[in-house]
């Protein structure tokens, strides 16, 4: 099925691993031009080089850049616009998620850097990129899927990314009269280099124990999960938005487990 989105000018945040790669690579495979960054210039440096090998260096940017500064998320669609030029067709906002502590260890500072890392990075974005819109443009924000199944240690993610999801569900209503789509993806468990250093830190957990946990039986790729964002921003998908879509194996259905009726004897 063609997308439509060939020669769209897409910005992907955090696209210098993970599901951020995986997004551009996939966006970048239906022939939409990709600028992706992240805050390490090396690891952007990497990505472009290994993304370019596969698409073409004509179709990739990298910029350095971090999400919690203004300028830099003004530079970031300065940089694609002056590559690309002046339409941005699509923005997708994605980085890691705010530190896993408990209630009593969130000081001030830093409740103020998960604010400003993911809540602001996304209202800052789309202040710098929605002016460069025209009608079929689409934002789409990546959040974690803990703020449905919140957890001991979680009040920050939770927190911020409730406030995402509020915050796109209100900007959808007031771009529609624009055409541009807003939505929002809650992922779960993904096969991603922040998952492997999640479970560094908790050895008594693994890929295989967390699959257990889901439907499905094991934790997503990351190709999966673009497969689903290049459908939704795509211009075929014009009509959806405000959509806040768990992509997480059933596990926002169900833990999974299975209890057994009582087995009935057939007739002899």
């Amino acid at each position: 099925m063609d997308l439509d989105l060939a020669g769209k000018v897409a910005i992907v945040g955090g696209g210098s691993d993970g599901l951020g790669f995986a997004m551009a690579d996939r966006l970048l495979g239906e022939g939409a031009l990709v600028t992706v960054f992240a805050r390490r210039a090396e690891k952007v440096e990497q990505a472009v080089a290994e993304l370019a090998r596969k698409h073409g260096g004509e179709r990739v940017l990298g910029v350095a850049a971090d999400c919690s500064e203004a300028p830099d998320l003004d530079r970031v669609t300065a940089s694609a616009v002056a590559r690309f030029g002046p339409v941005v067709h699509v923005l997708v906002t994605n980085d890691g998620g705010p530190p896993i502590r408990r209630i009593a260890e969130l000081t001030d500072e830093v409740w103020m850097q998960a604010l400003a890392r993911h809540f602001f990075y996304v209202v800052r974005s789309v202040r710098a990129t929605l002016p460069h819109m025209t009608a079929g443009g689409s934002i789409l924000n990546v959040v974690s899927g803990v703020v449905q199944r919140p957890a001991v240690g979680m009040a920050a993610p939770v927190a911020v990314w409730s406030a995402v999801i509020g915050y796109a569900k209100t900007l959808a209503l007031e771009v529609a009269k624009d055409n541009i789509t807003v939505n929002t993806l809650m992922s779960g468990f993904f096969d991603t280099p922040l998952l492997g250093r999640t479970l560094e830190r908790q050895p008594e957990l693994t890929k295989a124990s967390l699959g257990k946990g889901i439907p499905m039986g094991r934790i997503g790729e990351p190709h999966e999960f673009a497969s689903l964002v290049a459908a939704l921003v795509s211009p075929n998908a014009r009509f959806v938005t405000g959509l806040v879509v768990p992509v997480d194996g059933g596990s926002s259905i169900g833990m999974g487990a299975t209890f057994d009726s009582p087995r009935i004897p057939k007739p002899a």
